[in-house]
């Protein structure tokens, strides 16, 4: 007797990221008056470290500014389509609109839906949760394994993990990754100019770099399906992708980068298709004279 499979519903990611710096001044100034600091005034035993709290604020006092979200869902065909790209940010929305414009496109995901991300676990859902608390929100339903550290292994595709053995391997930058991939990252601004561009208030490049992160994220995520899932092959399911966010996001800085990746690579395959009739059928050219 045929044991049947039954089949199940497409599975669906959410990608995610999030662009933040150290703004909150009042908190930290109230983490100062509970440790009793006061400038030029030094801890016992001995001065503070340059390092201490007190005189550095740490990723507690960060400031979520902007939240970019990717809605995947696998085709029968085993392709990814998105079905949304959502970007959050300031000017326009505060870090409570920001944060409950994310939740809610996670609320509004397909039934079952797992987050996608670079090392998410490590960053931005501690930064996540920490906005979320302070702003009195609710995780929605069936994304309430988030609030236990999010490194709900089922639920969650963090690649920085899962590319490196659960960590067992030295953890690397999601650039470095990329670029051993032959993946675009970072097309719009150094990672190391984020803060410098989150003070000076431009946003539209912010917003830019947090997009950059997601496309990167969710190039890298159709690499790792793959893995799994021979339906699809890599440039078959990455020309898919780039063709609808270039559709979703024209304009932006950095589609000229992923439009030109689009033309290289069908210029490839089409002169690997002619190598190949030519080679395998050479009689074509004669039929068609």
């Amino acid at each position: 007797m045929r044991h049947i499979t039954p089949a199940r519903d497409p599975r669906a990611y959410v990608v995610i990221d999030l662009e933040s710096a150290i703004l909150d001044d009042a908190g930290h100034k109230r983490y100062l008056a509970m440790e009793r600091w006061r400038p030029g005034r030094g801890g016992a035993p001995g001065e503070r470290s340059k390092s201490d709290a007190a005189m550095h604020p740490r990723w507690v006092f960060q400031t979520i500014v902007t939240a970019s979200a990717m809605v995947l869902v696998e085709h029968e065909d085993g392709n990814l389509d998105v079905t949304s790209f959502v970007t959050l940010s300031a000017p326009d929305h505060d870090e409570r609109e920001v944060v409950s414009g994310l939740l809610k496109v996670l609320g509004d995901a397909p039934e079952g839906a797992h987050l996608a991300s670079w090392s998410a676990a490590m960053h931005d859902i501690p930064l996540l949760l920490c906005a979320a608390m302070k702003h009195g929100l609710t995780l929605p339903q069936g994304w309430g394994w988030m609030s236990f550290g999010g490194d709900g292994r089922h639920n969650h595709v963090d690649l920085a993990r899962v590319l490196t053995g659960g960590f067992k391997i030295k953890p690397v930058h999601m650039a470095e990754y990329a670029a051993a991939c032959g993946i675009p990252a970072k097309m719009s601004v150094a990672p190391f100019l984020a803060t410098k561009l989150i003070n000076q208030g431009a946003w539209d490049l912010v917003q830019e770099a947090c997009e950059g992160d997601v496309i990167t994220t969710a190039l890298l995520l159709a690499r790792w399906k793959r893995l799994r899932d021979r339906r699809t092959e890599a440039h078959v399911a990455e020309d898919r992708l780039l063709r609808q966010i270039i559709a979703l996001r024209e304009g932006r800085g950095y589609i000229a980068e992923l439009r030109a990746r689009r033309d290289a690579s069908l210029k490839v395959r089409l002169a690997r298709a002619a190598n190949d009739a030519e080679r395998l059928a050479p009689w074509l050219d004669r039929d068609a004279a």
